[in-house]
């Protein structure tokens, strides 16, 4: 099955291995076998940052940063989630 997911309502991007796991803003969760390098690339950079090697989110979902030691952050997402980084531009 092929399901339609507009740029707009991502609200992250997760690598895992092979697999991309995408998350809307609405929490729903998508599988793909893509390289995040390449999604990137696909994507608006004004939209979308590069918060580690495997994660990428919508500035836009963005609720909540908080620093932790050693120079890294955990990023809160209006859709509940929590992506660690190891960066923040």
């Amino acid at each position: 099955e092929i399901v339609l997911v507009p740029v707009a309502e991502i609200a992250s991007i997760v690598a895992d291995g092979e697999l991309l796991h995408i998350a809307t803003g609405a929490g729903k969760k998508f599988r793909i076998n893509y390289r995040l390098k390449d999604l990137e690339s696909r994507l608006d950079p004004n939209r979308f940052v590069r918060l580690s090697r495997g994660a990428l989110v919508n500035l836009e979902t963005i609720s909540r940063i908080s620093p932790l030691p050693g120079g890294t952050y955990l990023v809160a997402l209006k859709n509940g989630q929590e992506i660690a980084s190891s960066r923040f531009q």
